[in-house]
């Protein structure tokens, strides 16, 4: 799977590094909250930040789940309007801060930098359309399903038995993606748990049948890089 860091050369990953200020910041640490000005953008070196937003009625709505070379902060980086979302580590991480000034100069004098960065907010943002396709058009069991796949494309180990999602999710975490409740989670997860497609062990998700997950939702061949969480 692509990453905004991992297509650019190994001088430009080096030059852009030389303009960042490298931090470490520790699970339940906030980088910004919805609602504030976009001044730094982060990259991710080691770690995991959520995105999530609130809903009307004050529920919390996670949105991604951003790992090692990808950045934070971006949507509203180049616009006047505020953050759409709030970024929270999850899980110790080290990250690159980056302020807002520094990345539009170097955006202006290198190309490779730049093109870059349109290329990962494109993706970003067709990742983000996808999920909430989903979870309008094919219900809570569909969005359930398609979180799964969305978890095994961006955290995926393969094995014998299948795929393993490498990150520990509690009930209520995956019910947070979906918008719904645990106790909608928990009949779901049995249900194809009896019918031999997931096996849950000590929160690490195995899916040993994707196939009947992508049949459920009818899907394309759309890349990769568009249907990850």
């Amino acid at each position: 799977m692509k990453r905004f860091f991992n297509e650019l050369s190994k001088e430009n990953q080096e030059l852009l590094l030389s303009i960042g200020l490298e931090i470490s910041a520790s699970s339940g640490t906030f980088l910004f909250y919805e609602g504030d000005f976009p001044e730094n953008v982060y990259l991710i070196r080691s770690g995991k930040v959520r995105l999530s937003k609130m809903t009307a009625d004050g529920k919390e709505f996670s949105v991604h789940l951003k790992q090692k070379d990808e950045l934070v902060g971006e949507v509203g980086l180049f616009n006047d309007m505020s953050i759409s979302v709030t970024a929270e580590v999850i899980e110790d991480s080290v990250l690159v801060k980056f302020e807002r000034s520094s990345l539009e100069e170097i955006f202006r004098k290198n190309g490779e930098i730049a093109v870059a960065f349109m290329k990962w907010f494109a993706r970003h943002t067709q990742s983000t359309q996808a999920k909430f396709r989903d979870l309008i058009l094919c219900g809570k069991t569909g969005a359930f399903y398609s979180t799964l796949i969305r978890f095994s494309n961006s955290y995926g180990v393969k094995t014998e038995e299948g795929i393993l999602i490498n990150v520990q999710l509690t009930n209520q975490d995956i019910a947070n993606y979906i918008g719904t409740t645990r106790e909608s989670i928990n009949r779901m997860i049995n249900d194809l748990k009896k019918d031999n497609v997931i096996n849950v062990d000590k929160g690490y998700i195995l899916v040993k049948d994707i196939e009947f997950l992508k049949n459920y939702l009818h899907c394309g061949d759309c890349p990769v890089e568009i249907c990850t969480i």
